[in-house]
Formats: structure tokens, sequence, C-alpha cells
């Protein structure tokens, strides 16, 4: 397997854990203390739940070099580049910029790992 589908696979599972570990936060978090917008933390868990669980699948795309992870992973580097801009506009200077390079590097690994043909496999 070529060098780049790896670091790929590794660099949207990486995201996927991370997204995992927000949605737990979220659901510990909304359980332990007292909530004004219960509905908006739903949703928030919920999609980083489900958004977890489709780049940890598109990560098995970037491993198998096939075509299915990297739509998912270009949008969603794509969006996080969008937060990464408000992070720092709102003045949250080292989350903006951290976020902005790791999803940077992912898009640029996504984009790099060209799936093999039907042909060749």
């Amino acid at each position: 397997m070529k060098s780049v589908h790896k670091w790929a696979a590794y660099l949207v599972w990486t995201e996927a854990v991370f997204l995992l570990f927000i949605a737990m936060y979220l659901l510990i978090r909304g359980l332990t203390s007292e909530l004004s917008e219960g509905d908006a933390l739903t949703a928030e868990i919920v999609f980083s739940f489900l958004g977890g669980i489709g780049l940890a699948i598109a990560g098995r795309g970037f491993i198998a070099q096939r075509n299915f992870g990297r739509g998912a992973t270009v949008l969603a580097n794509l969006i996080a580049l969008g937060v990464s801009y408000y992070m720092i506009d709102g003045d949250r200077l080292w989350w903006g910029i951290s976020l902005g390079i790791f999803a940077l590097v992912t898009l640029i690994a996504a984009l790099a790992s060209i799936p093999k043909s039907r042909d060749e496999g």
C-alpha cells in the first residue's frame, strides 16, 4: 500500500476519534449540568457522533485505495477550514491555527491519495 493512503487513513481516523470524544464529552456534560438549549446540544452530539463514524468508515476507503472515503474527507476538511477561520476570527487563535493546519494536511493527503482503478484491483 502506498504511504500516502496510509497517512490519509491515519489522519482521518484521528479526526474520527476526536469527533467521537467530542460527542462523549458533550453527552456527559449535558447529563451532568443544567441545559438551556437541549435541542442544540442534542444536534451537536448526533452530528459529532455520525461525523466520527463516517470518517472512520472513510479511513477504510483509503486503506482499500478506493474512492468512497475521499469525498467525505474532502468535504469534512473544507468545513474544518471554515471553522478554523471563525475560531481565529473569534480570538481563539491557537485552536484555529491548530485545526486549520491539521485540516489542511488531511485535505492534501486525501487529494493526493489517488484510488486504484477497478482493473488494478
